[in-house]
């Protein structure tokens, strides 16, 4: 009831500001948004926290737009998030039910996730990092930082930054420039998967509102699984989810004023998604709730400026097999941050302030509250013509472990078709709170858990080739102190921190778009390698998270669109650190989508036909929780 109170005080106090400010003029600009209107691909805002071309940053940025989405065989932003080149996507079930993301060796809890700039990461832990408030139809736009921004962003961005922008917030997209527009979009499959969304948006001179929701489920397949003490051997992969939001993007005299509102609600077996033991039968419900508003200037005002206030609620319902009573879990947590920015002949600095506070209530791991604050300096120098410069600096305070500063340092030099980029910088990572209170009979916390620091420095290059085809290569290396992760101790998993880890490895990334006679062609690839090493102290099959990461990870996806058809396809295969004789060792995974597009009574629709996991493979990514087998999907979208 706290949390709920003072969430609604600071809105209605944004509310007021922007009521206040109010002079809505058929003249005001509708462009002026915290974020660049139609956001060009040479320009991203994740690596600076600002506007900023993409070359200038020192830093390597992977840019999904709204067309990338739609020609991908794809039904979540975890399945888009798996194109992604080196974003390592460990999913527990199919049709992103959930799923871990790690980067550049990082743990589940070393990405951060941001939805319109604000960090959405669960206090409690990071499985449910992809339990998003939005659906697939509301992105507009994904941009990925790879590597730390501690510095930027605060605790977690240790492996890097994803960062989700919606349509209402860009103000972008495939909708009319003023007016109504109305998206409906259904798919049916195997085992009576279904998955029906609808987006409505209107927009007017002063004002943007738009809504959206979806529905999605799934029978599942049956699961054998291992006797124990009399259970049944068979479990069931179905699940079913809900999710529905709402957004208001207004022009207040000089400023926009942007809220959004949105609800998740999942229930899936959940068999062996967090052990490997033969008495899980595990089922889990979460429910997610989120609130959002932001004040901000015009992106051209000489000194542009934003506040904003998010907040979350998330419960997480979990029973390991029918013989054990459930465990509920209610995380909370509220976040506000401002910033500001400057130009001073060639120097750019942005500078600002966040503070938040958390807390869990869990009848089996105790009722906790903690409050953070941070504060951040950011300077990007134009030295020369074709030198810029990068620096930032954040200091933070937690409870959990003291002051912590973060510093880091990007340069870029643009040699016109090439870019060479170099820089590093200091990360840190919280325990979160299943790491320090679990307490179940298969997993033990450990309250006295040190936070992770470490320093991370990379080298890398962007080239623009003919023809289209752009080249981006980065190496990087790591090297942790007390790296968190969990120890099997006989049946049971003990959190701890460990001495030291270091992380070394190589990214590539290949991207070729171009209109070749009557088709469209887009390509791209990406191969990352990865070696780590931990403090050795055990062997390698007894940590449980720290090396299930890729060591050889492949990525790619191609599609070609010929007149009213669109054929893609997209795949990855991984090899992982260890080898443990698990179909999570090694496998790759095909996917395959086609579509056509036409007009009926006026309105433009698109027919689709995918096949996922289209050489059926049987594999999983988290211990041995099953992925789904081979599944066809038809599909219709009508766009009005």
């Amino acid at each position: 009831m706290r949390f709920h109170r003072l969430f609604a005080v600071l809105s209605i106090a944004v509310l007021i500001v922007g009521g206040v400010r109010a002079q809505p003029s058929p003249s005001t600009d509708t462009s002026a948004v915290a974020f660049e209107v139609n956001l060009p691909d040479s320009v991203v805002v994740t690596a600076t926290r600002v506007a900023a071309e993409a070359q200038t940053t020192g830093r390597q940025v992977s840019i999904y737009t709204q067309r990338d989405i739609q020609n991908l065989s794809v039904n979540s932003v975890d399945q888009l998030l798996d194109v992604v080149g080196g974003v390592d996507v460990q999913s527990r079930g199919g049709f992103g039910v959930q799923s871990d993301l790690k980067m550049r060796g990082s743990t589940f809890n070393g990405v951060l996730l941001l939805l319109d700039g604000a960090r959405i990461n669960d206090p409690y832990t990071g499985h449910f990092l992809m339990d998003l408030p939005v659906p697939l139809s509301e992105i507009a736009r994904v941009e990925v930082l790879h590597g730390p921004a501690t510095a930027l962003y605060g605790p977690d961005a240790l492996g890097g930054v994803v960062h989700l922008i919606t349509k209402t917030a860009l103000r972008s997209g495939r909708m009319p420039d003023t007016g109504l527009a109305a998206r409906v979009d259904g798919r049916y499959g195997k085992n009576n998967f279904y998955d029906v969304s609808g987006a409505a948006r209107d927009v007017g001179a002063n004002t943007t509102v738009s809504a959206a929701a979806s529905v999605q489920g799934s029978d599942g397949q049956t699961v054998s699984a291992a006797e124990s003490d009399g259970l049944s051997s068979t479990v069931q992969t179905d699940f079913h989810r809900r999710a529905a939001t709402a957004a208001v993007s207004r022009n207040v005299g000089d400023a926009t004023f942007y809220a959004r509102a949105g609800v998740d609600d999942r229930e899936f077996g959940a068999y062996h998604f967090y052990t490997d033991f033969a008495s899980d039968r595990a089922r889990e419900a979460t429910s997610t709730f989120w609130l959002q508003s932001r004040l901000a200037s015009a992106h051209d005002a000489e000194t542009p400026w934003q506040v904003q206030i998010a907040g979350k609620q998330h419960r997480d319902r979990y029973t390991y097999n029918p013989a054990v009573g459930p465990n509920r879990h209610i995380s909370r947590m509220l976040n506000v941050q401002g910033q500001a920015s400057r130009t001073w002949g060639t120097v750019h600095v942005t500078g600002g302030a966040s503070g938040g506070v958390r807390g869990v209530d869990s009848n089996r791991d105790g009722v906790h509250r903690d409050a953070s604050v941070g504060t951040f300096v950011s300077l990007r120098w134009q030295a020369t013509s074709r030198l810029t410069v990068n620096q930032s600096t954040r200091l933070d305070y937690d409870p959990v472990y003291g002051v912590e500063p973060t510093p880091q340092l990007y340069v870029a030099y643009d040699l016109g078709a090439a870019t060479l980029r170099a820089g590093g910088g200091r990360v840190v990572r919280a325990p979160n709170y299943l790491e320090r209170f679990i307490d179940s009979p298969t997993n033990q916390g450990n309250e006295n858990l040190d936070a992770e620091t470490a320093w991370s420095g990379e080298v890398g290059a962007d080239v623009q080739m003919p023809a289209n085809l752009s080249l981006s290569v980065t190496g990087f290396h790591r090297s942790t102190e007390n790296a968190i992760d969990y120890l099997r101790r006989e049946a049971v998993f003990v959190a701890r921190n460990l001495d030291r880890t270091t992380t070394t490895g190589l990214e590539t990334e290949m991207t070729f778009d171009r209109q070749m006679g009557p088709a469209g062609v887009r390509l791209s690839a990406a191969y990352t390698f990865l070696d780590a090493t931990l403090d050795a102290q055990r062997p390698t099959t007894a940590y449980k998270y720290g090396l299930n990461s890729a060591r050889h990870h492949v990525q790619g996806s191609a599609a070609m669109t010929v007149g009213a058809v669109t054929v893609s396809l997209q795949g990855t295969w991984r090899d992982r650190l260890t080898d443990i004789g698990l179909a999570t060792d090694r496998y790759g995974v095909v996917h395959s989508r086609l579509a056509y597009q036409t007009r009926l009574g006026g309105a433009r629709t698109t027919l689709s036909a995918e096949v996922r996991n289209a050489f059926d493979r049987q594999y999983s990514e988290i211990f041995d929780a099953p992925m789904p087998n081979r599944t066809l999907l038809v599909g219709a979208s009508v766009q009005l």
